[in-house]
């Protein structure tokens, strides 16, 4: 009798477990997060909210008491910095010394002149002389990191948006991880990272898609992969930019020119293990173009899947890496 209990009390705790989905808001955009998992969905959403509240209160710039706008705001030249705020610093500074300067976190007068900062949009274009003062004050090989010190040859003020929310989407899955849910899947604001299976009886692997651009910079579902303990973030000229008089720009800026990119590249998606990374990467290629972009994929065995505009019609590139991957 004691070990039929105990039986019947191990299938009610492992039966329990059912695949759950929540949604909601953050970082100015959207989350959704699918756990395989015990819990009902408002505990779950509970505690992804209080998460994601302290992850804002380091990282957001549009909350005055976050780290990040205190540090901004601070005239000194040294700060004592929190732990994730010098893991940022130093994932930013390595990925902007083998982008060659084409992911910079302290861009961030440049993208506040644009308008696409917390400063709010703008009517009128920034002039050139506005946008070669503003370059003075950015450049990512200006401050050093150690033993969460930072110090800072000269001024800067950093905006991590271009990394934060891959970085937010790695937080969460190690919280929730911690938390014994480790068939899970993570989106923030389209970059997103998996962690086991969609169904982990059946082994069913979790199938996000890419998206594509429509005519009308719309959207559209270019392909759908198995991610399998991966991560995937794509940046897209289609899905935010700003409009002076007849002429569009879209949101990602060339911190080696001050100006939004103009070329041929619509978008370009990473895979990668870490989210924080594929953000990161996503943003740099992006500001690069295709032909230089698939230089540095191939320098660093990048994953990676370029949309580009070529006599009016959307082609493709993709890495040798992304290739293999897709053949696995």
């Amino acid at each position: 009798m004691k070990y039929l209990l105990l039986i019947l009390l191990f299938v009610s705790c492992t039966s329990q477990e059912k695949l759950i989905s929540i949604e909601g808001n953050t970082m100015g955009t959207y989350y959704r997060v699918k756990a395989y998992t015990k819990k009902d969905a408002d505990e779950l959403k509970q505690d992804v909210d209080k998460f994601l509240i302290l992850f804002n209160n380091i990282f957001s710039t549009y909350l005055p008491d976050s780290e990040i706008s205190k540090i901004n705001r601070s005239k000194d030249l040294k700060a004592k910095v929190s732990q994730s705020f010098q893991r940022m610093l130093i994932l930013s500074q390595e990925i902007y010394k083998k982008s060659e300067g084409h992911f910079d976190i302290t861009v961030s007068p440049i993208v506040n002149l644009w308008g696409f900062g917390p400063d709010g949009k703008k009517r009128i274009a920034p002039s050139d002389e506005q946008i070669k003062l503003a370059l003075k004050n950015i450049g990512s090989d200006h401050y050093q990191i150690k033993d969460k010190i930072l110090r800072m040859d000269k001024k800067l003020t950093f905006d991590m948006s271009a990394i934060a929310k891959g970085f937010g989407v790695d937080e969460l899955i190690k919280f929730l991880q911690y938390d014994g849910i480790t068939n899970l899947l993570v989106e923030i604001g389209g970059e997103v990272r998996t962690s086991g299976h969609k169904d982990p009886e059946q082994k069913t692997p979790w199938r996000v898609g890419i998206e594509g651009p429509e005519e009308n910079l719309g959207t559209k579902i270019l392909k759908i992969i198995n991610l399998k303990n991966r991560a995937m973030a794509t940046s897209g000229s289609y899905r935010n930019y700003l409009k002076y008089g007849d002429k569009i720009f879209n949101h990602t800026i060339n911190p080696k020119t001050g100006y939004p990119v103009e070329h041929k590249t619509v978008s370009v998606t990473v895979l990668e293990e870490y989210c924080a990374d594929a953000d990161a990467w996503a943003t740099a290629l992006m500001s690069m173009g295709v032909e230089k972009a698939s230089q540095i994929a191939k320098r660093y065995d990048l994953s990676i899947l370029i949309q580009y505009k070529e006599n009016d019609q959307i082609k493709t590139y993709t890495s040798p890496a992304f290739d293999k991957e897709m053949e696995n």
